[in-house]
């Protein structure tokens, strides 16, 4: 047996043991129940504790904490922080795994918040806030750790954020809500970073929704993301606190979507971007810090986009974009600078975009359709058009130096309106181009270049202070280049067909038109040797239909041209324009403004060498009228429409004297500094027509001409001293004819200067009945002349003589009328003397005086000679000695035919010689005696005649000459026959001869039939 006191001792230990494990157990159970319930409340006091320090007073609700599963919650969780911004939680849990806390691995199973009001945004120093508590953010070293982090689901349901922003600098305030419907993300773990995330996220703004769905690798060396994105009439302005650190001040509008988003992010810094579905944006509003405003009723889009774009540009970033943009009621503005209006707009087409470090480049392939569109760039440039279809190739390129625009395809528009103000203003009710245009944007102003066709239809090109053109129709093929900076210069070079052109020159009293205009050359406008004007240069050939040009002064045309071209155009500024050869054809000159009559018509006209310097003096070297009609009118008014457009002249160089004082201080001054000049070095006129009336007398004086030739050499208004030669060959009524030849100086400084003689032959005196009434009261009813004029002229004194020969002259009946003509004979009765004795008057007078008022009238010449006349013939006639050499000369006629005299000619000449005269007068008084008698007509030329015309050339064509030339003497005496009244019939001209005899003499021999 054991002794007592072992075993007392053994009990004690026993007890002692016992006591321990049950003071052991209770301490556990202590621990346990301190850890069961003590968390939630030290969980409380350490987030009020935590709040209050942050400014927070805070108001928890339930708390639950279970330190065995890692699980806390907390439910309705209110309080306020600074600037009264509150926040309220209805739910949040959080429950950790601690297994993972061995690995270095935090691991959250899941994180919840439900039914929260959170008030956030940016404070007055624009640091981010959470119930009004800035939130630091983190550094940007970061710094570095080994612990990881993981949570198996995110779960946001009924959150409303309201963010509030105040002003700062240019970004405005923001006071925005956005509820989060429902956000759902998971699993995700740094330490499993090539792990899928689904991702699911539902926004709602008052009646709008925007949902985002799909799968995140966020944390991988390569990050992905494929999400679905859809929009139901979600506000613009939820984005707005992130879209204001990008300097965009107001984001308004509704959005739609239904899109499919990817991307892309390599560990080389390489992100590719895909969106692939439809947007759009309705009663959009952006504004950015610039000034730019945009607003619009719809912005769409659909398609497929995708890019590529690097980390740093280290590479070259790509753009794909290929689908539809559409916009409706489009506004941009910014102060000054822009004004941009469309009604609507459509793109359908492929983009792409290379965006580099210095270079971006752009190009497109598509169609674009637009209506109602207004542009207004600052105040240098304005556009507008009713419709507007652009198809083709589109390339933008953008530098730091210029941006540049490319364009390859077709444009149509109507309603077009192009203005640079003060430089140009264009308006096209349609325009068409096909072709390519390149436009560069750039500091030292902005170039357009383009090459291709174009058309367009009632144009108006206005260019201030130069010229107003209007087109019915215009088409372009060639090349064109502007460039507009502190000038608006272009050059152009291609073929230009215009219908229903008008021109009208500012200041210049002239209007241009043309049914149909045609242009091929180059044109410019530069800027001139000081930089400060523009250039015009023009180069090539024109040609036109109906082509008229009217003085404005008047209203009438100087000049209708009804087919024309002109080659070798050349324009070296508006002081020099050339025209290397310009023919016409339907000319008409010096139009009527009271009626569709003019001074003259032609068939075709050519112009050489044409030269117009300073825009005032005119000069050509060869200028020829073919085929022309010829018409002039005498009245109260003065020489018809002759004078309206002399009187033109006048007024327009009168007024331009002072201008010209005024605008060139330095130039030339003194009479006729400003005024026009006209040279003409050549110029021939021929035409089967002229006539001339004369409304001042009663009745009217009516002159007609055929086979116009005129020729005048060297006439220069600016050289007033210089002569000018002329000729003129002129058929007047049916026999008659003139001719005229000499010099003339008619702007000599000191009075007009001129030396010429006329031939005139046959001439009708019927048709000046007028001239003869307006004198003595009496008309002529038949009646011809012939005579010769030598008239000269120095410092406007005339000195010339009149030789003139009457014949067959007859006056109308009149009872009342009778004149004295010498020894108390009538007129009357002198004529019927003279007719039964060789019905000849003979008239010959000095014309004196100045060339303005000279010592006689046309009426008075008439008189004259009609009574001077008849008193010489008389006196020389019935006088004894007269009496005798009569007597005489019938004595001799008796034996003399007319086969033995022929009518000599003047050597190289085909015209009735003044000594021939008498004798033809005789021959077809005896012609109108025997009305059964027929005369033969010889003519023939001479060797003399070759000398005299200093014939050249071969003997065939010698030969040839010298028959035209007997041919022509043989109707100079049959019109001289004729002319008195022997019917043209019963004088037979036979075939000319040649004589090559040296004794032969120029004539036109006779037979007379007399059965």
């Amino acid at each position: 047996m054991k002794p007592r006191a072992q075993t007392d001792e053994h009990m004690a230990v026993r007890r002692g043991a016992r006591w321990a494990l049950i003071a052991t157990g209770a301490l556990i159970v202590m621990i346990a129940a301190a850890l069961i319930i003590a968390p939630p409340f030290v969980l409380r006091y350490a987030l009020q504790h935590y709040l209050k320090a942050e400014g927070i007073t805070a108001d928890i609700g339930h708390v639950h904490a279970d330190i065995f599963t890692g699980q806390i919650s907390l439910d309705d969780v209110s309080g306020h922080g600074p600037d009264n911004r509150r926040f309220r939680i209805g739910h949040f849990a959080v429950n950790i795994d601690y297994w993972p806390l061995t690995d270095h691995h935090i691991d959250l199973s899941y994180i919840r918040l439900a039914n929260a009001h959170i008030d956030a945004g940016r404070n007055a120093r624009q640091q981010p806030t959470i119930a009004g508590v800035p939130i630091p953010l983190p550094s940007a070293g970061g710094g570095q750790h080994n612990w990881g982090f993981g949570v198996g689901e995110v779960a946001v349901d009924q959150v409303t954020l309201h963010y509030r922003a105040p002003t700062h600098g240019d970004q405005p305030a923001v006071d925005q809500t956005l509820v989060v419907h429902g956000l759902h993300l998971g699993p995700i773990a740094t330490w499993q970073p090539q792990q899928a995330t689904h991702a699911k996220v539902q926004l709602r703004v008052a009646d709008g929704r925007l949902d985002l769905q799909g799968r995140l690798s966020p944390l991988g060396d390569t990050r992905r993301a494929n999400l679905t994105l859809k929009a139901s009439h979600f506000s613009m302005q939820a984005f707005m606190p992130v879209a204001r650190l990008g300097y965009v001040t107001a984001l308004d509008g509704r959005l739609d979507a239904d899109q499919q988003l990817s991307m892309t992010y390599a560990a080389d810094g390489r992100l590719t971007l895909g969106v692939k579905g439809r947007s759009a944006w309705h009663n959009a509003h952006l504004a950015t810090t610039d000034g730019t405003d945009v607003r619009g009723d719809s912005l769409s889009w659909q398609g497929d986009e995708q890019a590529t774009l690097w980390r740093n540009h280290s590479q070259p970033g790509h753009i794909h974009a290929d689908g539809k943009v559409a916009l409706a009621d489009v506004v941009a503005q910014r102060a000054n600078q822009l004004d941009f209006r469309q009604k609507s707009a459509s793109w359908h087409g492929k983009a792409d975009a290379k965006l580099g470090q210095h270079t971006t480049r752009v190009t497109s392939h598509g169609k674009l359709s637009a209506q109602d569109t207004h542009l207004v760039s600052g105040n240098w440039l304005k556009l507008s058009s009713a419709a507007e279809h652009l198809t083709g190739d589109l390339n933008l390129t953008l530098t730091p130096d210029e941006t540049r625009v490319d364009t390859d395809g077709g444009f149509a528009a109507t309603g077009m309106g192009f203005t640079v103000p003060e430089t140009v203003d264009l308006n096209s009710a349609t325009l068409n181009w096909t072709g390519k245009t390149t436009t560069r944007l750039a500091g030292n102003g902005t170039h357009i270049q383009t090459d291709g066709h174009l058309t367009s239809n009632q144009l108006v090109f206005d260019v201030p202070k130069t010229s107003h053109v209007t087109a019915d129709h215009v088409a372009w093929q060639g090349q064109v280049a502007m460039h507009s900076a502190q000038l608006f210069s272009r050059r152009a070079k291609g073929q230009l067909e215009a219908g229903n052109v008008h021109l009208n020159i500012p200041g210049a009293p002239i209007r241009m038109s043309a049914a149909q205009f045609g242009f091929d050359g180059q044109y410019a406008e530069q800027p001139d040797a000081s930089g400060r004007a523009l250039r015009l240069t023009l180069s090539g050939a024109a040609h036109s239909h109906k082509l008229d040009a009217v003085d404005t002064a008047i209203n009438a045309p100087w000049i209708e041209l009804l087919q024309t071209n002109a080659s070798g155009i050349a324009i070296d500024g508006l002081d020099a324009i050339r025209v290397a050869d310009l023919k016409a054809s339907g000319v008409r000159m010096l139009g009527d403004s009271h009626g569709d009559g003019a001074a003259i018509r032609a068939v075709s006209m050519q112009a050489k060498q044409f030269a117009l310097r300073d825009l005032q003096h005119y000069r050509v070297h060869d200028l020829e009228l073919g085929g022309a009609n010829i018409h002039t009118r005498h009245d109260k008014h003065g020489i018809g429409v002759i004078s309206q457009f002399v009187g033109s002249m006048t007024a327009s160089n009168q007024a331009s004297k002072p201008h010209a004082k005024a605008s060139s201080p330095g130039a030339a001054s003194g009479p006729g500094a400003a005024s026009a000049t006209y040279a003409v070095d050549h110029m021939h006129l021929s035409g089967p027509a002229i006539a001339f009336v004369d409304k001042t007398t009663t009745p009217a004086v009516h002159l007609t001409g055929s086979k116009l030739h005129f020729t005048l050499d060297n006439l220069d208004t600016a050289k007033p001293n210089q002569d000018a030669h002329y000729t003129l060959g002129l058929d007047v009524g049916a026999y008659g004819h003139l001719d005229s030849r000499g010099k003339i100086a008619p702007f000599a400084p000191h009075g007009i200067r001129m030396d010429l003689n006329a031939w005139l032959r046959s001439l009708a005196l019927a048709p000046l009945s007028g001239y003869l009434d307006a004198a003595m009261g009496r008309r002529i009813a038949n009646g011809v002349a012939d005579g010769t004029l030598n008239l000269s002229a120095t410092k406007g004194q005339l000195n010339g003589v009149l030789d003139t020969t009457l014949t067959n002259f007859r006056l109308a009946n009149s009872a009342t009328k009778e004149t004295d003509i010498a020894y108390g004979i009538s007129m009357n009765t002198a004529l019927k003397l003279l007719r039964g004795h060789n019905d000849i008057i003979h008239f010959r007078t000095k014309i004196l005086g100045d060339v303005t008022t000279p010592y006689f009238s046309i009426n008075n010449l008439i008189r004259e000679a009609v009574l001077a006349g008849l008193r010489t013939a008389l006196l020389s006639n019935y006088s004894p000695l007269g009496l005798l050499n009569n007597a005489k000369n019938s004595f001799l006629n008796l034996f003399r035919s007319v086969e033995d005299r022929p009518a000599i000619f003047t050597k190289g000449k085909h015209y009735v010689r003044p000594a021939d005269r008498k004798y033809l007068a005789l021959i077809a008084k005896a012609m109108r005696s025997h009305p059964g008698w027929t005369l033969h007509l010889a003519g023939q030329a001479v060797p003399a005649d070759a000398k005299a015309l200093k014939l050249h050339g071969t003997p065939a064509a010698q030969h040839a000459r010298l028959e035209q030339l007997a041919r022509q003497r043989q109707s100079a005496v049959k019109d001289y026959l004729a002319a008195r009244n022997v019917n043209p019939a019963r004088i037979i001209a036979g075939n000319p001869s040649v004589v090559d005899s040296n004794k032969a003499r120029p004539a036109v021999k006779f037979s007379l039939d007399k059965h």
